[in-house]
């Protein structure tokens, strides 16, 4: 109702909300996917955890909505674990693409996670990208993919809040340590996966 009222959009409506709750989301955790692990790539019971039935202004809308976006960037900070792990070289920065780079506080959140700068196309959808890039490559529109890459421009860097990122490298550790409890659950049968992969 108040995006309709305002002409807004109710993300970014969320988003403003969320911005004013600082990292950790006042305690309120964020339950969804797991890293991919080959051997037993399965996701926890979805959940929200931590709510503080004492103070319910510190556990609503906003901090689920920031939890939520923490848990991913907690993903991405795992997988990019695993990608420096097995390819050597480590990563100094990150490009941010899809929907979710639209908005201001999700890349903050992702460099903050990652304790690296955040850059953001001005094409979000980089797999219509991509796919016309190869297209043109393959009719000889251009010359090769490094050439076509050229058609790739950035809107913008994020770069991460030193605060911030130190916080959330006990509040990954903490995350990880909770999502393996919560998946041991899962696995026991005490309560339904989100996913498993076929064949776990």
């Amino acid at each position: 109702e108040l995006a309709a009222q305002q002409g807004a959009d109710v993300y970014d409506l969320l988003a403003a909300e969320a911005a004013t709750v600082p990292p950790g989301s006042n305690g309120v955790l964020g339950i969804f996917s797991n890293l991919m692990e080959a051997k037993r790539w399965v996701h926890a019971s979805p959940a929200f955890l931590q709510f503080d039935i004492a103070n319910p202004q510190r556990s609503g809308k906003k901090e689920c909505f920031r939890a939520i976006e923490e848990a991913a960037a907690y993903v991405s900070r795992g997988h990019l674990e695993i990608v420096e792990e097995v390819a050597g070289p480590a990563v100094d920065e990150v490009i941010f693409t899809g929907g979710a780079s639209k908005g201001r506080l999700w890349p903050q959140i992702l460099a903050d996670v990652l304790d690296l700068p955040v850059r953001i196309p001005r094409v979000k959808e980089s797999t219509a990208l991509g796919t016309a890039i190869c297209a043109g490559v393959g009719i000889g529109l251009y010359s090769s993919l490094s050439d076509a890459a050229r058609l790739v421009r950035f809107d913008a860097t994020v770069e991460p809040q030193p605060e911030a990122a130190r916080q959330y490298r006990s509040l990954y550790d903490q995350w990880r340590t909770v999502y393996e409890r919560m998946l041991d659950i899962s696995e026991d049968g005490v309560v339904r996966s989100l996913w498993r992969a076929a064949g776990t």
